[in-house]
């Protein structure tokens, strides 16, 4: 849709984002099996503003493989990528066997991204390189998630071990790295204030990982508006989908966007 059409668009001018397929700015958000008549209540709103579509907690599961294909089918439509989520995590102590048929039934029911996910279920380097590799040779696009947490031990932060791993997986050909928030911005989920948040680790990231490989949740307002303030509207970002059009107005600058307003 044309800038000049959006409504006050004569009024008060907003920044557009790049085209769809774009490498930044890009918004994804998760469902939990959520049908289409829901999933239509953002795609004939907001799907220019939303890359792609995480399912959560192994919802997928749940259905059968004709409403999973429906639902990506109808995603894919609108120009939105599908990503698993973290239900590898669940595939991954069963051998190398079921994690190359998850990834083979992921591509038969339509999903796009593969989330390569180590926060419930130790996995080396090593090895997340070789599913790396595996993904990209499914024809199928590898997303890992990255820690700045040392694992068994949540209370040792590492901005070294977040980056040792990202340059890892990236160099073994990972699309993007989603950055776990845990760790950074766990604060903020618990009421602290968010002084206490790792920003440290957030910036180490940012000033040695280019921007269009990482992916950072952002499960709050609160770590949205810093996020997009600290790096910009090509920040890409997820998020809960009942945050989409926050994060689509708070990249576009169709609002004012202090902690005290954001909510209105």
């Amino acid at each position: 849709m044309p800038t000049s059409d959006l409504a006050f668009s004569d009024v008060l001018p907003i920044i557009s984002l790049p085209p769809k397929p774009r490498d930044v700015a890009l918004t994804e958000v998760r469902t939990a099996a959520r049908s289409l008549i829901d999933i239509r209540g953002y795609t004939d709103t907001l799907s220019p503003y939303l890359d792609s579509v995480k399912w959560t907690v192994g919802t997928q599961r749940l259905l059968s493989r004709r409403q999973v294909s429906e639902i990506n089918a109808h995603l894919h439509e609108h120009q939105i990528e599908v990503s698993s989520g973290g239900l590898i995590e669940a595939v991954m102590p069963l051998g190398a066997k079921a994690v190359h048929r998850y990834l083979e039934q992921s591509k038969e029911l339509g999903f796009d991204i593969i989330e390569i996910s180590s926060a419930m279920v130790a996995i080396s380097i090593e090895d997340k390189c070789r599913i790396v590799t595996e993904v990209l040779a499914a024809g199928l696009k590898p997303k890992p998630e990255i820690t700045a947490w040392t694992p068994g031990d949540r209370g040792t932060i590492s901005a070294e071990k977040a980056l040792r791993e990202a340059e890892a997986v990236l160099s073994a050909g990972a699309w993007k790295v989603m950055i776990e928030e845990d760790g950074i911005f766990s604060t903020a989920n618990s009421g602290n204030p968010a002084d206490e948040w790792n920003r440290d680790v957030a910036w180490r990231l940012a000033s040695r990982i280019p921007q269009e490989y990482l992916f950072w949740e952002a499960s709050s307002l609160e770590i949205i508006l810093w996020l997009i303030n600290s790096f910009g509207p090509d920040v890409n970002l997820f998020g809960g989908d009942e945050h989409l059009g926050y994060i689509a107005s708070f990249r576009a600058g169709a609002f004012l966007t202090n902690t005290a307003t954001m909510r209105d």
